[in-house]
């Protein structure tokens, strides 16, 4: 993530909105925007006094289980560019692709993975001092309810230990996906939507005010930074213009890297 202007009219649009809808931290949620986190995570050795730092709540960095970084070397490269950048904490969050995943077991070795990819990249992270902080979470791809209570259970599901789900509904809408959004609260569950500035919207409707259905449901928004720069116009031309109108509309409650390593 480059600093530039265009990160810092984010900063300006998302942060004062941002603050008037939350006077106060959502529990267990390390929230992005520099505005809230400038004093709530401490700063290591080497990084620049004048940068606050902030909490990045997507990426793929857990080395080979997903589309994302391929080794630990990568992953420890990405790192430190992002610490660079100020982020203090990270929460990677490899891809959870439940409906690929025929049984239960599945899902459970799916996750088993996960974790032992993250714990030896939490090893070598340990050894250093110039990286952020690092927690494990999932990308859950959940087109539906029925696919969201598969996971809702299982040990470990869920970005930190905590009750909050980071879930994508897939490029390519098949409706509104709002009994996903209603399935994670009536658990208990915090859901976050992942890049809805990226998604394809079915003819008829309208993406913001589908954006407004779903936070109105009670999800929280997650927009990847990239989008902001038109990093992402070749896969999905809309998604900056999608991105600025979300800001101006007040509909964007996190962002996020969505970094996936050095590709």
């Amino acid at each position: 993530m480059q600093k530039s202007t265009a990160i810092g009219r984010i900063e300006t649009a998302v942060c004062g909105p941002w603050v008037q809808r939350h006077p106060e931290p959502i529990t267990g949620v390390p929230l992005l925007p520099r505005c809230r986190l400038a004093q709530q995570l401490p700063r290591s050795p080497g990084m620049p006094h004048d940068l606050p730092s902030f909490t990045d709540l997507h990426s793929h960095l857990v080395p080979d289980v997903d589309d994302g970084a391929r080794s630990v070397e990568e992953s420890l490269a990405s790192l430190a560019a992002l610490r660079s950048e100020g982020v203090g904490a990270l929460v990677t969050t490899p891809h959870l692709l439940v409906p690929r995943l025929t049984s239960e077991a599945a899902i459970d070795r799916e996750l088993a993975v996960h974790r032992e990819a993250f714990d030896e990249l939490a090893d070598a992270v340990g050894q250093r001092s110039d990286l952020p902080a690092l927690g494990l979470g999932q990308e859950i791809w959940a087109p539906d309810a029925a696919t969201l209570l598969r996971v809702l259970d299982r040990p470990g599901a869920g970005l930190a230990g905590t009750r909050w789900l980071l879930v994508e509904f897939g490029f390519e809408l098949q409706g509104t996906h709002e009994d996903v959004v209603r399935a994670a609260v009536a658990a208990g569950r915090g859901i976050i939507v992942a890049h809805p500035e990226r998604y394809s919207y079915l003819p008829g409707i309208e993406p913001l005010e589908q954006m407004r259905r779903w936070r109105g449901l009670g999800a929280l928004l997650q927009v990847n930074a990239g989008s902001f720069t038109g990093h992402y116009r070749n896969h999905t031309a809309g998604s900056e213009r999608l991105a600025w109108e979300m800001v101006a509309h007040g509909l964007v409650d996190l962002v996020a890297t969505d970094h996936h390593g050095a590709r």
